[in-house]
C-alpha cells in the first residue's frame, strides 16, 4: 500500500491531469465489470461485453475526470469557510450536490447514448425514464460521502476517493443504463420494498425487546 501510495503520489506529480483520467477510466472499468459479472446482458447469452467497459472507461477517463477535477478545484478556491472545516464541507457538498451532481447525471447518460450511437430522441427518452431515479439513488450516497472527501480529503485526493468509493455506484449506474427503463425500475422499485420490511422487522424486534 506504501508503495502504490508514492507511486501514485510521484504520477499525480508529474502529469496530474492523466493520472487522474487514467485511474477514473479504470476504476470506471472495474464498476462496468463488476456489473456484467452480477448481472450479465440475457441478449448476450451471457457472454461479456467489452465495447460497453470500454464506453464505461472513455466516459470516465475522457468526460467525467477532466470535468470534476476542475470542478473540485472552483469549489475548493471558491467555497471557504475559514475555521470552521465542517460548515466549509457542509458548504461544498450542497454545491456539489445541487449544480455537479444532475449535470454529471445527465452528462453520462447523454454520453453513453452517443457512444452507442442513438439517436437524439432515444437519449432524450432514456434520460426522462432513468434520470429522476438516478438522481434519487445519488442523493441516498453522495451527501455523506461528499461530506467527508471535503473535510478530510487533500484536494489532489478527492477525484480518487470519488472513484474508490465509486466502483459500487458505477456498477449500479452501468447496470441501470444498459436495462431497459421498465425492468430497471422495477427491480428497484422491488428492493425499496424489501428494504422497507427489513426496517419494519427490526423495528417490532427492537419494540418487543422494549417491551
Amino acid at each position: 500500500m506504501a508503495s502504490f501510495y508514492k507511486w501514485y503520489n510521484a504520477r499525480l506529480a508529474a502529469r496530474p491531469l492523466l493520472t487522474q483520467c487514467t485511474s477514473t477510466g479504470v476504476l470506471f472499468g472495474v464498476g462496468d465489470g463488476l456489473a456484467q459479472v452480477i448481472a450479465p446482458d440475457p441478449e448476450l447469452g451471457g457472454k461479456y461485453d467489452y465495447v460497453r467497459t470500454l464506453r464505461m472507461v472513455f466516459h470516465g477517463g475522457v468526460v467525467f475526470a477532466p470535468l470534476v477535477s476542475q470542478w473540485y478545484k472552483l469549489i475548493g478556491t471558491k467555497i471557504n469557510v475559514p475555521g470552521k472545516p465542517f460548515t466549509e464541507a457542509l458548504a461544498r457538498m450542497t454545491a456539489d450536490q445541487l449544480i455537479w451532481a444532475p449535470f454529471g447525471i445527465a452528462s453520462f447518460y447523454v454520453s453513453m447514448g452517443v457512444l452507442q450511437g442513438h439517436s437524439f430522441e432515444t437519449i432524450k427518452g432514456e434520460l426522462k425514464a432513468k434520470y429522476y431515479p438516478t438522481m434519487m439513488g445519488n442523493y441516498l450516497v453522495w451527501p455523506a460521502v461528499q461530506i467527508v472527501n471535503f473535510r478530510f480529503m487533500p484536494l489532489e485526493y478527492r477525484l480518487l476517493f470519488v472513484n474508490v468509493v465509486s466502483i459500487a455506484w458505477n456498477t449500479f449506474l452501468s447496470w441501470f443504463s444498459a436495462v431497459p427503463a421498465p425492468e430497471g425500475i422495477a427491480v428497484l422499485e422491488e428492493a425499496e420494498h424489501k428494504f422497507e420490511e427489513l426496517e419494519h422487522r427490526a423495528e417490532a424486534k427492537i419494540l418487543k425487546k422494549g417491551e
